[in-house]
């Protein structure tokens, strides 16, 4: 599993590299963008994070793809803010 944790101020955080600037709720955005795209992420409850769970026999061009795919969604997603 890899996390990937966005600084974005959707849940009150004393978190220090908390971005007050940034746009809201960019986890939860970003993986209904990566749906959209067919690639399925998973959020967590509480936190801006993203998770990405491969299986144990994922091919190299498929993370390559998936890589492309999320990396589109957030530039689409941070230019909509």
């Amino acid at each position: 599993m890899v996390g990937v944790e966005f600084a974005s101020p959707s849940y009150p955080a004393q978190d220090p590299v908390l971005n007050r600037s940034a746009p809201k709720s960019l986890a939860s955005r970003v993986a209904k963008r990566c749906m959209e795209k067919g690639m399925l992420i998973l959020t967590t409850s509480v936190y801006e994070v993203i998770r990405f769970i491969p299986p144990l026999n994922v091919t190299a061009e498929d993370l390559k793809e998936g890589c492309e795919v999320f990396a589109e969604a957030v530039k689409e997603v941070i230019r909509e803010a």
